[in-house]
């Protein structure tokens, strides 16, 4: 199976961005909850949660939960 030119492109772009203290998306999931909470509350972020936040940024799968779980939470708000 060929990538295409734009494939080829985000990988190298997630390449280039990698960084040796990444998150799994197992250890994002894992403190997501935490991360919301601080984020709605607009708490400073601990280095632990930076690591989170960079995790967000690259992973459209785990950005898609914290999206639904911070639409979840302004609902329980309301």
């Amino acid at each position: 199976m060929a990538l295409s030119k734009e494939q080829i492109q985000t990988l190298v772009g997630l390449i280039a961005t990698s960084q040796t203290d990444e998150l799994s998306c197992d250890e994002c999931f894992g403190q997501i909850g935490e991360y919301a909470e601080k984020a709605l509350d607009g708490r400073e972020l601990s280095e632990g949660m930076q690591l989170i936040q960079r995790h967000l940024e690259q992973c459209p799968c785990c950005s898609e939960e914290y999206k639904a779980l911070l639409d979840a939470l302004h609902e329980i708000e309301v």
